[in-house]
């Protein structure tokens, strides 16, 4: 696996963001339902009218606010997105919900000060308690690509606090350890976000990427292997060039 080594830089994948950014707990309302079988189909369009509806009715559903972000960046449709949040915070002002979108907007474009100073603006106006975790989930990511690892650990620690079994969570906490080269800890995180969520692909990866600092070949090229199964592409790429006779399926 020698060449591994100078393939950790390009292929070492942080986070998944999306997942982080749009993470959901408990049931969608119908409406959002609608919204997932139109997008499933396809049709943008009525997705679209369909959360237009929906937040005529109700401004503050932050679920059908983040949902309709998530199509517009998908869309390459960013600038009209920021666009929306900065009007309803002029029909809303101080309300935490839209302090909390901008922030994830800035997130995506990497502008990562100016995203921590809307998430601790949501916490100081009060998000609600059912959704803050996702300020400090998201504003952990935005530490951690700042390399404030301090900072990051404690965010999402207070996630885990509220919710033990959040597996992003254990993920951030596995990716800061991983860069301060704490690789015993990092298994034990990203141990904790797979028992959570098994079937993910980029988790798997850098379990695998932990393993392979850790020179434990074995564990590295089966979650590359696992990676792979999910759909990962990079942890293909590895695994046909590095891990042919490491592959041990049945583990």
């Amino acid at each position: 696996m020698h060449r591994l080594f100078f393939l950790i830089t390009l292929f070492f994948i942080l986070a998944n963001v999306q997942s982080l950014l749009y993470s959901q707990s408990g049931e969608s309302d119908p409406g959002v339902q609608l919204v997932d079988s139109y997008v499933a189909a396809g049709n943008i369009t009525k997705a679209l009218v369909e959360l237009e509806n929906i937040l005529v009715k109700n401004p503050a559903n932050l679920e059908a606010q983040e949902m309709k972000i998530n199509i517009l960046v998908q869309q390459d449709r960013g600038k009209e997105a920021f666009k929306d949040i900065e009007e309803y915070m002029v029909m809303y002002p101080n309300k935490p919900e839209y302090f909390y979108l901008r922030a994830i907007l800035n997130l995506q474009k990497e502008k990562y000060s100016k995203a921590i100073d809307d998430f601790d603006k949501a916490v100081q106006t009060k998000m609600p308690e059912n959704s803050v975790y996702k300020v400090y989930l998201n504003r952990g990511m935005a530490h951690f690509y700042l390399q404030d690892y301090d900072l990051a650990e404690a965010d999402f620690n207070e996630v885990i606090d509220r919710d033990s079994k959040n597996a992003a969570a254990y993920h951030g906490k596995g990716m800061v350890k991983y860069e301060l080269r704490e690789y015993d800890e990092a298994v034990v995180q990203f141990q904790k976000a797979l028992h959570e969520d098994e079937g993910n692909p980029i988790t798997h990866f850098n379990m695998g990427m932990t393993y392979f600092r850790l020179d434990e070949s074995d564990n590295a090229c089966y979650h590359f292997n696992r990676s792979c199964t999910l759909g990962h592409r990079n942890a293909c790429r590895l695994l046909m060039m590095e891990c042919t006779e490491e592959i041990n399926i049945s583990k």
